[in-house]
């Protein structure tokens, strides 16, 4: 019985040390398995950190994304590359329309504005005789890509379709839009029509700062009479309207134009504004493959925004009539001073980790400050770096006028005659001449001198008495007394 408790003892303590030494494994085993848990979330949120530092790359053909005020390129992919850009070539369109014409004008539609518009077209429905202001048809071109308005604009600008076209390739051109090329207004498939997104990105940017248009681009529902009927255009930019896809809408949106053909793709360019950043951004080819979560076009868009609205900010460097050079100028009445100023509105893009306090500037001037000044005279440029490295460059202008001073005028060109090396070196050779004759001429005289001297020797030596003629022609001989 004694050896029975003995071995029932033994077993109990037997049991507790295991049942302490099972616990003190399990406790580690969760201390494992929480610091592996741990160690996983860190690497999920450090891979996820990773992936949102990476700008969202847009399932396009191309695209570009610029900072409006500055024209900085944030992102770009096959940017340069040419491109049918379908309806977006309405921007174009717009543009010459609104330089040409006023918003109140009427426009006839001839037989030549339907020609080539097609029944499976975008199309307002306007017919022949029909009148139209310039401001219906460009909310209809804007809005909707209506080919039967965008020729109708065309012929009620330029007069013909070919001329309106002209137009168009001569504005691209001033701008500088090297990838682009118009056959027509409307954007319709075209071996010579195309256009770069980089092209479409600095159009868009230029058209923003024509108010009309602006104020068009954003609508997102514009009600027109028109001579069968009232009739409700609804943009087909969804980043601008919740009337037909309202979970595309995006606040900040405020244009600007869509388009898609079979060839082309689908195209959208966009203007947006937020956080005190302007930003423009363009994806051409997209294959969107339906109206909401394959609309990629929109969608990439949308990430594209977020993304640079989240990690970039616009900085204004010098705004038009900021003083950033001053200097005393030549010949200047009541020595009047002239300010340098830039030509343009200055903005730089950076990151928002960025340090705006490393951003300096060195004006270049390359003009002569000499009066008269104009205000507006071109005088050299302004360049601006960051960190020591050299990230903008604008042009410099006078700011005020100096007027010039007539007396230092001539004074100074006076002054500037003498001591013209070309004037110097002319009479420098005068000079050199005058005095070579001179030293010339006294040699001769030299040598002359000389020479009579030698003759008037050898002729007191041949003969001591002097010789004189008489009036009568006669000679007389005297002695050297004087006596015949």
């Amino acid at each position: 019985m004694k050896k029975f408790s003995s071995l029932l003892i033994a077993a109990m303590l037997l049991f507790g040390v295991s049942t302490v030494f099972a616990e003190k494994s399990e406790t580690k085993t969760e201390v494992k398995t929480s610091e592996k848990t741990e160690t996983s979330e860190k690497a999920e949120t450090s891979e996820t950190k990773t992936k949102k530092s990476e700008f969202p790359k847009p399932r396009a053909n191309s695209a570009i994304v610029i900072d409006a005020n500055s024209g900085d390129a944030i992102y770009a992919m096959e940017s340069d590359k040419k491109l049918y850009p379908a309806g977006t070539s309405n921007i174009m369109t717009a543009v010459i329309a609104l330089e040409k014409a006023s918003l109140g004008d009427t426009f006839t539609v001839t037989a030549e504005a339907l020609e080539n518009v097609r029944y499976d077209q975008p199309q307002l429905g306007i017919k022949v005789g029909e009148a139209y202001t310039l401001e219906q048809l460009l909310y209809a071109i804007l809005l909707n890509s209506d080919n039967d308005a965008a020729n109708a604009i065309a012929i009620g600008v330029s007069g013909t379709i070919d001329a309106f076209v002209d137009e168009m390739n001569k504005k691209a051109e001033e701008l500088g839009l090297s990838n682009t090329h118009f056959a027509n207004p409307t954007g319709l498939q075209n071996e010579n029509h195309y256009m770069s997104a980089y092209d479409l990105a600095i159009l868009a940017r230029y058209a923003m700062q024509i108010p009309e248009f602006k104020n068009i681009v954003k609508t997102p529902k514009y009600d027109m009479q028109t001579p069968h009927g009232s009739q409700t255009l609804l943009s087909t930019n969804h980043l601008v309207s919740r009337y037909k896809y309202p979970y595309h809408f995006y606040s900040g949106a405020i244009g600007v134009k869509s388009g898609n053909s079979t060839d082309a793709g689908f195209c959208l360019v966009t203007a947006a504004e937020k956080n005190s950043l302007a930003i423009i951004s363009v994806v051409m080819g997209c294959d969107n493959t339906d109206a909401k979560d394959g609309a990629y076009s929109f969608i990439d868009t949308a990430k594209m925004l977020d993304y640079v609205f989240e990690n970039y900010k616009s900085i204004s460097l010098a705004k038009k009539g900021d003083i950033v050079y001053d200097s005393k100028v030549a010949q200047a009445k009541d020595s009047t001073r002239v300010a340098i100023t830039v030509e343009d509105d200055v903005y730089i893009t950076l990151k928002n980790t960025a340090d705006p306090d490393l951003i300096t500037s060195e004006v270049s001037i390359i003009q002569e400050l000499k009066a008269p000044i104009h205000q507006g005279d071109y005088f050299g440029t302004i360049t601006y770096s960051y960190n020591g490295k050299a990230v903008k460059t604008a042009n410099v202008v006078a700011a005020n006028e100096v007027k010039r001073d007539f007396f230092l005028h001539i004074t100074s060109s006076i002054f500037h005659f003498i001591f013209n090396p070309i004037v110097l070196l002319i009479v420098i050779l005068i000079v050199a001449v005058w005095v070579r004759l001179n030293v010339v001429r006294s040699r001769k005289r030299r040598i002359r001198r000389k020479r009579l001297v030698s003759q008037g020797g050898s002729n007191m030596t041949q003969s001591p008495h002097k010789t004189n003629r008489t009036p009568s022609g006669r000679s007389r001989s005297f002695d050297r007394y004087g006596k015949k």
